[in-house]
Protein backbone atom coordinates (compact mmCIF):
# COMPACT_ATOMS: atom_id res chain seq x y z
CA UNK A 1 0.00 0.00 0.00
CA UNK A 2 1.92 2.95 -1.32
CA UNK A 3 2.17 6.69 0.12
CA UNK A 4 2.28 7.94 -3.18
CA UNK A 5 -0.98 6.66 -4.47
CA UNK A 6 -2.53 9.94 -2.88
CA UNK A 7 -0.32 12.22 -1.79
CA UNK A 8 -1.60 15.34 -0.54
CA UNK A 9 -4.87 14.59 2.00
CA UNK A 10 -6.22 17.03 4.50
CA UNK A 11 -5.83 16.34 8.10
CA UNK A 12 -8.29 17.76 10.79
CA UNK A 13 -7.12 20.88 12.81
CA UNK A 14 -7.16 20.78 16.53
CA UNK A 15 -10.75 21.93 17.29
CA UNK A 16 -11.58 23.63 20.36
CA UNK A 17 -14.27 21.79 22.27
CA UNK A 18 -15.76 21.31 26.16
CA UNK A 19 -13.08 19.30 26.97
CA UNK A 20 -10.12 21.28 25.37
CA UNK A 21 -7.76 21.30 21.89
CA UNK A 22 -8.52 17.79 21.13
CA UNK A 23 -6.69 16.97 17.42
CA UNK A 24 -8.92 13.86 16.56
CA UNK A 25 -11.41 13.96 13.37
CA UNK A 26 -14.85 15.32 15.08
CA UNK A 27 -17.13 11.96 16.06
CA UNK A 28 -21.20 12.77 14.89
CA UNK A 29 -23.05 13.44 17.91
CA UNK A 30 -25.04 10.83 19.89
CA UNK A 31 -27.31 8.78 17.55
CA UNK A 32 -29.21 6.53 20.33
CA UNK A 33 -29.72 7.10 24.07
CA UNK A 34 -28.52 4.57 26.51
CA UNK A 35 -30.01 1.19 26.26
CA UNK A 36 -31.20 -0.66 29.39
CA UNK A 37 -29.32 -3.64 28.47
CA UNK A 38 -26.55 -4.72 25.84
CA UNK A 39 -24.34 -8.11 25.26
CA UNK A 40 -21.31 -6.45 25.85
CA UNK A 41 -20.29 -2.87 27.60
CA UNK A 42 -17.11 -0.87 26.26
CA UNK A 43 -15.63 1.32 28.36
CA UNK A 44 -12.66 3.75 26.19
CA UNK A 45 -13.12 5.30 23.08
CA UNK A 46 -9.47 5.51 22.33
CA UNK A 47 -8.39 2.91 18.96
CA UNK A 48 -8.35 -0.35 21.37
CA UNK A 49 -11.94 0.26 22.42
CA UNK A 50 -13.25 1.15 18.98
CA UNK A 51 -11.36 -1.54 17.34
CA UNK A 52 -13.44 -4.54 19.89
CA UNK A 53 -16.37 -2.30 19.18
CA UNK A 54 -16.08 -2.84 14.99
CA UNK A 55 -15.50 -6.65 15.49
CA UNK A 56 -17.96 -7.43 17.94
CA UNK A 57 -20.60 -5.08 16.10
CA UNK A 58 -19.82 -7.19 12.57
CA UNK A 59 -20.69 -9.98 14.39
CA UNK A 60 -23.82 -9.15 15.43
CA UNK A 61 -23.20 -9.09 19.00
CA UNK A 62 -24.74 -5.92 20.88
CA UNK A 63 -22.65 -3.60 22.01
CA UNK A 64 -22.53 -0.45 23.70
CA UNK A 65 -19.17 1.67 23.64
CA UNK A 66 -19.19 4.56 26.07
CA UNK A 67 -16.63 7.41 25.93
CA UNK A 68 -16.56 10.08 29.14
CA UNK A 69 -15.48 12.57 26.80
CA UNK A 70 -15.05 12.40 22.53
CA UNK A 71 -13.59 9.54 20.75
CA UNK A 72 -9.64 9.94 20.22
CA UNK A 73 -9.29 12.53 23.18
CA UNK A 74 -6.66 11.02 24.25
CA UNK A 75 -3.74 8.83 23.58
CA UNK A 76 -4.86 7.26 20.48
CA UNK A 77 -4.96 11.06 18.22
CA UNK A 78 -1.35 12.06 20.16
CA UNK A 79 0.31 9.28 19.18
CA UNK A 80 3.57 9.13 16.59
CA UNK A 81 1.48 6.97 13.71
CA UNK A 82 3.77 4.38 13.57
CA UNK A 83 2.72 0.88 12.88
CA UNK A 84 5.57 -0.80 12.95
CA UNK A 85 7.62 -4.15 14.24
CA UNK A 86 11.25 -2.78 13.84
CA UNK A 87 13.76 -4.10 16.88
CA UNK A 88 10.43 -5.65 18.64
CA UNK A 89 11.20 -8.44 20.87
CA UNK A 90 10.32 -11.83 19.22
CA UNK A 91 7.28 -12.52 21.15
CA UNK A 92 5.67 -9.24 19.54
CA UNK A 93 6.05 -10.59 16.09
CA UNK A 94 3.10 -12.22 15.89
CA UNK A 95 1.19 -9.78 17.15
CA UNK A 96 2.37 -7.05 14.74
CA UNK A 97 2.35 -9.27 11.64
CA UNK A 98 -1.67 -10.04 12.10
CA UNK A 99 -2.25 -6.08 13.45
CA UNK A 100 -0.26 -5.25 9.79
CA UNK A 101 -2.61 -7.56 8.19
CA UNK A 102 -6.10 -6.53 9.57
CA UNK A 103 -4.96 -2.90 9.19
CA UNK A 104 -4.97 -3.72 5.46
CA UNK A 105 -8.44 -5.04 5.87
CA UNK A 106 -9.98 -2.65 8.03
CA UNK A 107 -8.41 0.36 6.00
CA UNK A 108 -9.84 -1.02 2.81
CA UNK A 109 -13.60 -1.83 5.22
CA UNK A 110 -13.50 1.51 6.76
CA UNK A 111 -12.36 4.27 4.46
CA UNK A 112 -9.31 6.54 5.14
CA UNK A 113 -7.76 5.43 8.05
CA UNK A 114 -4.12 6.91 6.60
CA UNK A 115 -2.66 3.95 6.92
CA UNK A 116 0.17 2.96 4.26
CA UNK A 117 2.95 0.86 3.87
CA UNK A 118 5.91 3.42 3.55
CA UNK A 119 8.61 1.63 5.01
CA UNK A 120 10.51 2.32 8.37
CA UNK A 121 14.38 2.71 8.56
CA UNK A 122 16.71 2.99 11.45
CA UNK A 123 19.55 4.58 10.48
CA UNK A 124 23.52 3.66 11.98
CA UNK A 125 26.49 6.11 12.48
CA UNK A 126 28.90 3.19 13.12
CA UNK A 127 29.73 -0.13 13.51
CA UNK A 128 28.31 -0.67 16.84
CA UNK A 129 24.41 0.23 15.70
CA UNK A 130 24.95 -1.70 12.77
CA UNK A 131 26.18 -4.86 14.67
CA UNK A 132 22.93 -4.32 16.83
CA UNK A 133 20.74 -4.17 14.12
CA UNK A 134 22.13 -6.93 12.66
CA UNK A 135 21.94 -9.32 16.15
CA UNK A 136 18.65 -8.16 16.40
CA UNK A 137 17.64 -9.25 12.50
CA UNK A 138 19.34 -12.66 13.07
CA UNK A 139 17.52 -13.81 16.31
CA UNK A 140 14.00 -12.83 14.99
CA UNK A 141 15.03 -14.80 11.77
CA UNK A 142 11.94 -16.65 10.78
CA UNK A 143 9.18 -14.02 12.63
CA UNK A 144 9.94 -11.03 11.71
CA UNK A 145 8.55 -10.00 8.07
CA UNK A 146 10.97 -11.46 5.30
CA UNK A 147 11.42 -8.26 3.93
CA UNK A 148 13.24 -6.64 6.80
CA UNK A 149 17.06 -6.19 5.75
CA UNK A 150 20.08 -4.41 6.65
CA UNK A 151 21.16 -1.48 4.37
CA UNK A 152 24.40 -0.11 3.36
CA UNK A 153 25.61 3.12 3.03
CA UNK A 154 24.62 3.14 -0.42
CA UNK A 155 21.28 1.53 0.21
CA UNK A 156 20.56 4.78 2.73
CA UNK A 157 22.00 6.80 -0.09
CA UNK A 158 19.54 5.75 -2.83
CA UNK A 159 16.63 5.36 0.04
CA UNK A 160 17.16 8.68 1.10
CA UNK A 161 19.07 10.75 -1.93
CA UNK A 162 18.67 14.62 0.16
CA UNK A 163 20.20 13.28 3.23
CA UNK A 164 23.12 15.74 4.35
CA UNK A 165 25.27 13.23 5.70
CA UNK A 166 27.12 9.79 4.98
CA UNK A 167 25.57 7.15 7.49
CA UNK A 168 27.66 3.94 7.78
CA UNK A 169 24.00 1.79 7.07
CA UNK A 170 20.97 1.13 8.41
CA UNK A 171 18.04 -1.39 8.85
CA UNK A 172 14.67 -0.82 7.00
CA UNK A 173 11.11 -2.55 7.32
CA UNK A 174 9.52 -2.43 4.16
CA UNK A 175 6.30 -3.64 5.10
CA UNK A 176 6.09 -1.29 8.75
CA UNK A 177 4.55 1.94 7.54
CA UNK A 178 1.79 4.37 9.37
CA UNK A 179 -1.94 5.52 9.64
CA UNK A 180 -2.93 9.32 10.71
CA UNK A 181 -3.81 9.07 14.36
CA UNK A 182 -6.14 12.37 13.78
CA UNK A 183 -7.97 10.07 11.34
CA UNK A 184 -8.07 5.99 12.36
CA UNK A 185 -9.82 5.61 15.77
CA UNK A 186 -13.23 8.40 14.22
CA UNK A 187 -13.34 6.47 11.32
CA UNK A 188 -13.19 2.91 12.78
CA UNK A 189 -16.11 4.13 15.38
CA UNK A 190 -17.84 5.36 12.39
CA UNK A 191 -17.72 2.12 10.78
CA UNK A 192 -18.44 0.05 14.34
CA UNK A 193 -21.78 2.30 14.43
CA UNK A 194 -22.92 1.64 10.74
CA UNK A 195 -22.32 -2.16 11.79
CA UNK A 196 -24.67 -1.67 14.86
CA UNK A 197 -22.66 -0.39 18.06
CA UNK A 198 -24.14 2.01 20.34
CA UNK A 199 -21.78 4.54 20.69
CA UNK A 200 -22.32 7.26 23.17
CA UNK A 201 -19.99 9.99 24.00
CA UNK A 202 -19.80 12.18 27.31
CA UNK A 203 -21.02 9.28 28.79
CA UNK A 204 -18.49 8.27 31.79
CA UNK A 205 -18.83 5.09 33.53
CA UNK A 206 -18.45 5.22 37.08
CA UNK A 207 -18.31 1.65 38.35
CA UNK A 208 -18.87 -1.55 37.64
CA UNK A 209 -22.59 -3.46 38.82
CA UNK A 210 -21.46 -6.54 40.79
CA UNK A 211 -24.13 -9.18 41.40
CA UNK A 212 -23.14 -12.72 42.91
CA UNK A 213 -19.72 -12.36 42.06
CA UNK A 214 -19.61 -11.91 38.91
CA UNK A 215 -20.05 -8.45 36.42
CA UNK A 216 -23.85 -7.45 36.24
CA UNK A 217 -23.34 -4.78 33.76
CA UNK A 218 -21.93 -0.92 34.60
CA UNK A 219 -23.49 2.21 36.22
CA UNK A 220 -22.25 5.58 33.71
CA UNK A 221 -22.86 9.15 34.90
CA UNK A 222 -26.74 8.95 33.06
CA UNK A 223 -27.93 5.44 34.60
CA UNK A 224 -27.53 1.65 34.69
CA UNK A 225 -27.07 -0.69 32.02
CA UNK A 226 -27.12 -4.23 32.10
CA UNK A 227 -24.63 -6.57 30.52
CA UNK A 228 -23.08 -9.53 31.30
CA UNK A 229 -19.66 -8.58 30.27
CA UNK A 230 -17.36 -5.20 29.99
CA UNK A 231 -14.50 -4.55 28.42
CA UNK A 232 -12.38 -1.93 30.00
CA UNK A 233 -10.23 -0.09 27.41
CA UNK A 234 -9.78 3.07 29.06
CA UNK A 235 -5.56 3.07 28.69
CA UNK A 236 -4.32 5.58 31.36
CA UNK A 237 -7.39 5.21 33.47
CA UNK A 238 -7.24 1.28 34.06
CA UNK A 239 -5.48 1.21 37.19
CA UNK A 240 -7.48 3.57 38.47
CA UNK A 241 -10.72 2.18 37.60
CA UNK A 242 -9.77 -1.44 38.38
CA UNK A 243 -8.15 -0.59 41.50
CA UNK A 244 -11.67 1.10 42.57
CA UNK A 245 -13.04 -2.36 42.50
CA UNK A 246 -9.85 -4.13 44.61
CA UNK A 247 -8.02 -5.28 41.28
CA UNK A 248 -4.66 -4.63 40.70
CA UNK A 249 -3.31 -3.54 37.52
CA UNK A 250 0.33 -3.34 37.30
CA UNK A 251 0.94 0.00 34.73
CA UNK A 252 2.56 2.92 34.93
CA UNK A 253 1.91 5.93 32.19
CA UNK A 254 4.52 8.02 30.76
CA UNK A 255 4.41 11.23 28.42
CA UNK A 256 5.13 11.59 25.44
CA UNK A 257 5.54 15.56 23.60
CA UNK A 258 5.38 16.06 19.80
CA UNK A 259 5.01 18.43 17.19
CA UNK A 260 4.65 18.44 13.05
CA UNK A 261 5.51 20.20 10.48
CA UNK A 262 3.44 22.02 7.48
CA UNK A 263 4.83 20.15 4.15
CA UNK A 264 8.24 19.97 3.31
CA UNK A 265 8.91 19.39 -0.07
CA UNK A 266 11.21 16.91 -1.08
CA UNK A 267 11.75 15.44 3.19
CA UNK A 268 12.88 12.18 4.23
CA UNK A 269 10.86 8.91 2.79
CA UNK A 270 8.01 6.93 4.96
CA UNK A 271 8.82 6.95 8.49
CA UNK A 272 12.39 6.08 10.88
CA UNK A 273 15.27 7.83 12.37
CA UNK A 274 17.35 7.05 15.92
CA UNK A 275 17.12 7.27 19.28
CA UNK A 276 16.76 11.38 19.76
CA UNK A 277 14.74 11.95 16.70
CA UNK A 278 12.36 10.48 14.52
CA UNK A 279 9.81 11.67 11.62
CA UNK A 280 6.63 10.50 9.88
CA UNK A 281 5.82 11.74 6.81
CA UNK A 282 2.19 12.40 7.33
CA UNK A 283 -0.42 12.51 4.33
CA UNK A 284 -0.96 15.69 4.35
CA UNK A 285 2.73 16.44 3.20
CA UNK A 286 3.89 17.41 6.34
CA UNK A 287 5.95 15.53 9.28
CA UNK A 288 4.90 14.45 12.37
CA UNK A 289 8.26 14.95 14.62
CA UNK A 290 9.72 13.76 17.86
CA UNK A 291 12.16 10.89 19.02
CA UNK A 292 11.89 7.06 20.22
CA UNK A 293 13.70 7.24 23.59
CA UNK A 294 13.74 9.71 26.45
CA UNK A 295 10.47 10.09 27.48
CA UNK A 296 9.19 11.75 30.67
CA UNK A 297 7.79 9.57 33.98
CA UNK A 298 5.50 11.47 36.66
CA UNK A 299 6.25 10.71 40.13
CA UNK A 300 2.97 9.65 40.61
CA UNK A 301 1.53 7.43 43.33
CA UNK A 302 1.24 4.46 41.31
CA UNK A 303 5.38 4.72 40.38
CA UNK A 304 5.67 4.66 44.02
CA UNK A 305 3.78 2.01 44.98
CA UNK A 306 5.13 0.34 41.85
CA UNK A 307 8.52 0.51 41.67
CA UNK A 308 9.79 -2.95 42.75
CA UNK A 309 7.64 -4.70 40.21
CA UNK A 310 8.95 -1.77 37.32
CA UNK A 311 13.01 -2.29 38.82
CA UNK A 312 13.68 -4.22 35.87
CA UNK A 313 12.77 -1.89 33.36
CA UNK A 314 14.13 1.17 34.94
CA UNK A 315 17.43 -0.80 35.16
CA UNK A 316 17.51 -1.47 31.87
CA UNK A 317 16.10 2.38 30.44
CA UNK A 318 16.99 4.55 32.69
CA UNK A 319 19.14 6.45 30.58
CA UNK A 320 16.43 6.89 28.33
CA UNK A 321 14.26 8.38 30.73
CA UNK A 322 13.72 10.73 33.48
CA UNK A 323 11.43 11.88 36.24
CA UNK A 324 9.03 14.80 36.18
CA UNK A 325 7.86 16.11 39.18
CA UNK A 326 5.74 18.60 37.83
CA UNK A 327 1.91 19.42 37.51
CA UNK A 328 1.31 16.27 36.46
CA UNK A 329 2.34 14.75 39.67
CA UNK A 330 0.52 16.70 41.60
CA UNK A 331 -2.36 16.57 39.91
CA UNK A 332 -2.21 12.32 40.07
CA UNK A 333 -1.86 12.56 43.47
CA UNK A 334 -4.93 14.52 44.36
CA UNK A 335 -7.11 12.57 42.76
CA UNK A 336 -9.62 9.83 44.79
CA UNK A 337 -8.58 6.22 44.81
CA UNK A 338 -12.27 5.08 45.81
CA UNK A 339 -15.82 6.56 45.15
CA UNK A 340 -19.18 4.66 45.30
CA UNK A 341 -21.74 4.33 42.12
CA UNK A 342 -23.26 7.42 43.45
CA UNK A 343 -20.75 10.13 43.63
CA UNK A 344 -19.18 11.90 40.82
CA UNK A 345 -16.43 10.12 39.41
CA UNK A 346 -12.33 11.14 38.38
CA UNK A 347 -13.27 10.53 35.14
CA UNK A 348 -16.08 12.70 34.94
CA UNK A 349 -14.16 16.26 37.03
CA UNK A 350 -10.87 15.20 34.64
CA UNK A 351 -12.66 14.20 31.49
CA UNK A 352 -9.38 14.65 29.05
CA UNK A 353 -5.91 13.85 30.28
CA UNK A 354 -3.59 16.83 29.08
CA UNK A 355 -0.53 15.97 30.25
CA UNK A 356 2.50 18.93 30.23
CA UNK A 357 3.78 19.53 26.70
CA UNK A 358 7.65 20.04 26.19
CA UNK A 359 7.76 22.09 23.62
CA UNK A 360 11.78 20.98 23.22
CA UNK A 361 11.35 17.56 22.03
CA UNK A 362 9.99 18.76 18.98
CA UNK A 363 12.04 21.90 18.20
CA UNK A 364 15.54 19.47 19.31
CA UNK A 365 13.86 16.69 16.72
CA UNK A 366 13.39 19.05 14.30
CA UNK A 367 16.94 20.83 14.66
CA UNK A 368 18.60 16.86 14.18
CA UNK A 369 16.33 16.09 11.06
CA UNK A 370 17.36 19.46 9.50
CA UNK A 371 21.15 18.19 10.22
CA UNK A 372 20.19 15.19 8.35
CA UNK A 373 18.15 16.71 5.88
CA UNK A 374 18.25 20.14 4.49
CA UNK A 375 14.61 19.61 2.71
CA UNK A 376 13.81 20.08 6.48
CA UNK A 377 15.75 24.04 6.34
CA UNK A 378 12.55 25.94 5.88
CA UNK A 379 10.31 23.92 7.93
CA UNK A 380 8.84 24.91 11.36
CA UNK A 381 6.79 23.18 13.76
CA UNK A 382 3.33 24.43 13.76
CA UNK A 383 1.87 22.17 16.45
CA UNK A 384 3.25 20.39 19.99
CA UNK A 385 1.01 18.31 22.22
CA UNK A 386 1.73 15.43 24.19
CA UNK A 387 0.26 12.33 24.82
CA UNK A 388 0.05 9.43 27.37
CA UNK A 389 1.51 6.03 26.91
CA UNK A 390 1.45 2.99 28.91
CA UNK A 391 3.54 0.04 30.10
CA UNK A 392 3.54 -3.03 32.31
CA UNK A 393 6.61 -4.69 33.88
CA UNK A 394 7.08 -7.01 31.02
CA UNK A 395 6.51 -4.09 28.49
CA UNK A 396 3.55 -6.57 27.13
CA UNK A 397 -0.22 -5.58 26.74
CA UNK A 398 -2.89 -6.57 28.95
CA UNK A 399 -5.68 -7.91 26.85
CA UNK A 400 -7.45 -11.08 28.47
CA UNK A 401 -10.34 -11.71 30.94
CA UNK A 402 -9.97 -10.78 34.99
CA UNK A 403 -10.23 -13.93 36.43
CA UNK A 404 -11.06 -12.81 39.72
CA UNK A 405 -14.07 -10.71 38.28
CA UNK A 406 -15.78 -13.25 35.85
CA UNK A 407 -17.57 -11.44 32.98
CA UNK A 408 -14.71 -8.38 32.94
CA UNK A 409 -12.23 -8.03 30.28
CA UNK A 410 -9.12 -5.91 30.08
CA UNK A 411 -6.98 -4.23 27.49
CA UNK A 412 -4.60 -1.83 28.35
CA UNK A 413 -0.77 -1.37 28.80
CA UNK A 414 -0.23 -1.17 25.19
CA UNK A 415 3.09 1.08 24.26
CA UNK A 416 1.78 0.63 20.61
CA UNK A 417 -1.12 1.20 20.34
CA UNK A 418 -1.96 1.86 17.15
CA UNK A 419 0.47 -0.31 15.99
CA UNK A 420 -1.40 -3.21 17.73
CA UNK A 421 -4.93 -2.10 18.34
CA UNK A 422 -6.22 -4.59 15.05
CA UNK A 423 -5.08 -7.49 16.28
CA UNK A 424 -6.17 -7.11 20.00
CA UNK A 425 -9.50 -5.63 19.17
CA UNK A 426 -10.31 -8.51 17.17
CA UNK A 427 -8.62 -11.11 19.79
CA UNK A 428 -10.65 -9.69 22.60
CA UNK A 429 -13.58 -10.13 20.66
CA UNK A 430 -12.52 -13.15 19.73
CA UNK A 431 -12.35 -14.53 23.91
CA UNK A 432 -15.84 -12.47 24.43
CA UNK A 433 -17.85 -14.49 22.09
CA UNK A 434 -15.84 -17.23 22.72
CA UNK A 435 -14.55 -18.40 19.10
CA UNK A 436 -10.47 -19.43 19.28
CA UNK A 437 -8.71 -16.01 18.53
CA UNK A 438 -6.20 -16.51 15.83
CA UNK A 439 -3.43 -15.37 18.08
CA UNK A 440 -2.17 -16.99 21.38
CA UNK A 441 -3.91 -14.98 24.19
CA UNK A 442 -1.12 -16.35 26.83
CA UNK A 443 1.53 -13.92 26.07
CA UNK A 444 -1.31 -11.06 27.26
CA UNK A 445 -2.72 -13.10 30.02
CA UNK A 446 -3.22 -10.31 33.62
CA UNK A 447 -3.13 -13.59 35.25
CA UNK A 448 0.73 -13.39 34.51
CA UNK A 449 1.44 -10.80 37.04
CA UNK A 450 -0.13 -13.17 39.73
CA UNK A 451 -0.10 -17.01 39.26
CA UNK A 452 3.58 -17.33 39.74
CA UNK A 453 4.73 -16.92 35.93
CA UNK A 454 8.28 -15.40 35.27
CA UNK A 455 7.92 -11.98 34.43
CA UNK A 456 10.83 -10.99 31.61
CA UNK A 457 11.26 -7.88 30.17
CA UNK A 458 10.74 -7.45 26.48
CA UNK A 459 11.41 -4.75 24.26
Amino acid sequence: MSNEANPFIALPAPRSTPYGKLRALGFPANEASLPLETDVVIIGGGINGVMSAYFLARRGVRVLLCEKAEIACESSSRAFGWVSELLLDPVKMPLSAESRRLWREVHEDVGETGYRQYGLAYLAEGQDELDFFQGWLDNVRGSASPDIHMMTAADVRTRFPGAAQDWAGGILAPSDGGTEPQLSATVVAQAARRAGATIVTGCAVRTLDIAAGRVAGVITEHGPVRAQQVLFAGNAWSRLFCGNHGIDVPQLMFHMSMGRTGPVPDGPAGAGGRDSWAWRKQLDGGYSLGRVAGQKVPVTRDCIQLFSRFLPAIKAEWRNISLSFGNDCYTDWRRPRRWRANDISPMERERVLNPVCDSGVADASLALNRQAFPAFDGAEVTEYWSGILTATPDNMPIASAVEKLPGLYLLTGCSYGLSWAPALGKMMADLIIGTPPSLDPNPFRHARFFDGTPIRLTH
